[in-house]
């Protein structure tokens, strides 16, 4: 039942039907479903068991709170607080505890995949109804109006950004049906990356065309490169695709790419001279004026280094764990490990099968992550339904090879929240070159 709640809330979330009619648009079935899936969770699943990501996370609550309090702003910290638990916090712990099997796991994709096909549908209908100044689509969702046409769609993806980057995020998983399907399904899949390549051309984001192209390009890096030459593309890639964009090939103006540079620069600065607790969640347009259009120097600069090492640990925890089990855990048995060699035919497919869907979590997590350098994203929902399934995966995996446990050691928390990091130095030269 718990599960059950979770797809509807699923289908509640990202496809919103609720919302098709104005007379309905206002229900309140989100908050109902993800309340009936929680009391089931609690009720029901048995023993919960919290995993680093999930302390890593709580322990912002706190220290959202002291944040803004130290900086004039008791209530607004406590408002902020309350709302990271119960929008964001939650719905991670119900996605890694409830996708107990792959089938779960691939009838969310479905979902997500969808629902993406939805919002294409829907920015269709909005450029073909564009009179110049606007085009309406589903519910009445409106496109951006500015010189270009940017589609939108309804809730929290009334925001171009928001939508594309949920098209990128979504790209990894047609590839992995695509993979395992047949010859009718790969025809279907690459029909849809087809049209999601269509939908993030719509949305007009330079951050979600960019987050396309990182995707892939990291798909045949990581499958053929070392460590080493990895880690350098990682930190590299962000500053030559900022350079670029400051020079006009990615940007419709100079003044928007320099725009996003001084804001980065105020972000450092306001981490420098507030180093413990930032400048409070929610402050950093008192400060600047504007959003960081960065993820990582936002919350850096209103949580200060405990907050950003507590969020970015979470964060790069999933990833350098789902890269492990990409590099370095990919087969089960290992013909080299003697003691692999007991384990049947049948959990060596399902480990295979988990393998897999690790693979198009991680690189959906890629599409957020670069996505995200460019916009500011750093609690939406979407950041932790995704990283809910991603975490539920490495369980999975888990249950099946036990000695993955050593990726959830103290000593490797310490380390990811350290390594989260390397942004905010890509950020930083980033600044040294570009200003």
């Amino acid at each position: 039942m718990a599960f059950f709640f979770l797809c509807l809330y699923s289908i509640a979330v990202l496809i919103r039907p609720h919302e098709f009619s104005l007379s309905t648009a206002n229900f309140i079935i989100i908050k109902v479903f993800a309340i009936l899936s929680f009391g089931f969770t609690l009720i029901t699943l048995r023993p919960i068991k919290l995993q680093p990501q999930h302390y890593l996370l709580l322990g912002l609550v706190p220290l959202i709170m002291m944040s803004a309090f130290l900086n004039g702003w008791g209530t607004g910290g406590i408002f902020q607080a309350q709302r990271l638990f119960v929008s964001s916090i939650i719905p991670f712990f119900l996605y890694s505890a409830l996708i107990a099997t792959p089938g779960r796991q691939r009838l969310l994709m479905y979902i997500c995949i969808a629902a993406a096909l939805v919002m294409v549908y829907n920015g269709h209908i909005q450029q073909a109804s564009f009179n110049g100044k606007y085009g309406i689509g589903i519910g009445d969702s409106i496109t951006v109006g500015r010189e270009e046409m940017r589609i939108t769609y309804l809730g929290f993806f009334s925001d171009p950004n928001d939508l594309g980057m949920f098209l990128v995020m979504n790209m990894p998983f047609v590839a992995y049906f695509f993979g395992r399907g047949g010859a009718v399904v790969k025809i279907a899949m690459l029909a849809i990356l087809v049209a999601f390549g269509y939908g993030v051309y719509m949305t007009g984001s330079r951050g979600t065309l960019l987050g396309s192209v990182a995707v892939i390009g990291l798909y045949f890096l990581i499958s053929n490169a070392g460590a080493r030459l990895i880690l350098f593309a990682c930190l590299s890639a962000p500053i030559a695709a900022t350079l670029l964009a400051s020079f006009g090939g990615l940007s419709s103006t100079e003044s928007s790419a320099a725009g996003r540079l001084d804001a980065w620069y105020d972000g450092i600065q306001m981490l420098i001279h507030n180093p413990v607790f930032g400048v409070g969640m929610g402050n950093f347009m008192d400060h600047h004026g504007k959003v960081a259009h960065n993820s990582y120097v936002h919350v850096a600069a209103e949580l200060g280094v405990p907050g950003y090492s507590l969020w970015g640990g979470a964060l790069i925890l999933n990833m350098l764990v789902g890269y492990a089990i990409l590099k370095r855990f990919n087969r089960y048995p290992n013909d080299d490990d003697p003691q692999d060699l007991e384990v049947s035919e049948e959990k060596s497919e399902q480990y295979k099968e988990e393998a897999n869907l690790n693979k198009a979590l991680f690189y959906s997590m890629i599409g957020f992550m670069v996505t995200a350098f460019f916009l500011s994203r750093q609690f939406t929902l979407l950041m932790f339904i995704f990283m809910g399934m991603q975490t539920a995966s490495h369980l999975r995996l888990m249950k099946l090879r036990p000695d993955l446990e050593e990726m959830f050691s103290a000593k490797m928390v310490w380390r990811c929240m350290g390594y989260s990091w390397a942004v905010i130095v890509a950020v930083y030269m980033t600044l040294k070159v570009g200003l």
